[in-house]
């Protein structure tokens, strides 16, 4: 993983030039939150008082470390909002529930959590959400990008989550990030999904668009119940490595999940553990139409130039 740990190692050595400047000068200012409450003088204990307090501004940038259990709704009208985590890689830094120390981990309530609510929902544009471990709740998403097909304003696109780690931990139904309405333009880089008995990247509708021009690239899907499963028009999927169960008829990547909807998808130099012969529709290789395929398989060295049928 290559980036935002990186930034937060730059970031880290003084607090005080963390704001995102310019040559006008300071443009967004810095909010931590340490939920065990050891973070800087004036570090927030949750998440959820921060984001509804009416303190956030556009182009804010927060810093989380430690243990996080909330589920939260992002605010409206606020806009290229940075959420990076405080770990050097993001990871699950806990033993069965109890923080063991350092990390950036978002996980559900220890009682009380929501079914089908995700730990953070997003509902403006431009948000960065880095370096952060997230553990669904049952049957419910790490991050959910929501899109109204009547207001406007509500709308998640041109997201960007990067660096990432969204692990199953042995729960029900989870789901890393999801789609609720069909934001555009979203921006999937680096993170790891593993072990979620879900799947992994999922759509849940397409009430305003079908999502277009995602790029999903250099993530690593492992031993999830499904990897991909949403509908895209004119995304970019590639450079991933899909660690899944050969050669079954769950998800490996369907671009058509919603309604059978999706068209012109570029799904280019993916690693996929199957043979040639399995990438078909019928073991969970579903194209959009007109997409085009170029990606390795386990028994040819060279590339499969085919689309899946």
């Amino acid at each position: 993983m290559s980036g935002q740990p990186g930034l937060w190692q730059q970031l880290r050595q003084d607090s005080r030039d963390m704001n995102l400047s310019n040559r006008l000068g300071s443009i967004g200012r810095t909010w931590f939150v340490f939920p065990d409450g050891k973070g800087p003088r004036g570090s927030f204990t949750s998440m959820t008082t921060l984001l509804t307090g009416g303190l956030l501004r556009s182009r804010d940038v927060i810093v989380l470390g430690g243990v996080l259990r909330e589920q939260c709704v992002a605010p409206l009208d606020i806009y290229d909002v940075t959420i990076i985590g405080a770990a050097n890689r993001p990871r699950q830094s806990t033993s069965g529930g109890v923080p063991t120390g350092g990390g950036a981990t978002w996980m559900a309530p220890a009682s009380g959590a929501v079914a089908s609510t995700p730990l953070l929902e997003l509902r403006a544009q431009g948000w960065s959400i880095n370096n952060i471990s997230f553990t669904p709740h049952t049957s419910s998403a790490g991050i959910r990008l929501t899109r109204s097909a009547s207001v406007d304003t509500i709308d998640a696109g041109h997201v960007e989550i990067s660096d990432c780690l969204f692990a199953g931990q042995g729960g029900t139904g989870q789901i890393g990030i999801e789609d609720s309405g069909g934001s555009g333009f979203a921006l999937i880089q680096n993170n790891r999904f593993e072990d979620l008995t879900g799947t992994a990247i999922k759509g849940l509708s397409t009430g305003a668009a079908v999502p277009q021009k995602w790029r999903v690239t250099r993530n690593v899907f492992t031993r999830n119940t499904n990897a991909i499963g949403m509908s895209s028009s004119k995304g970019l999927f590639d450079w991933n490595v899909f660690n899944q169960a050969a050669d079954d008829t769950n998800f490996k990547v369907n671009l058509v999940a919603v309604s059978a909807q999706g068209d012109l998808n570029m799904v280019l130099h993916n690693v996929f553990s199957d043979a040639a012969a399995n990438v078909t529709i019928a073991k969970g290789y579903k194209p959009g139409t007109t997409d085009v395929w170029r990606n390795w398989v386990t028994d040819t060295a060279a590339y499969i130039i085919t689309v899946p049928a």
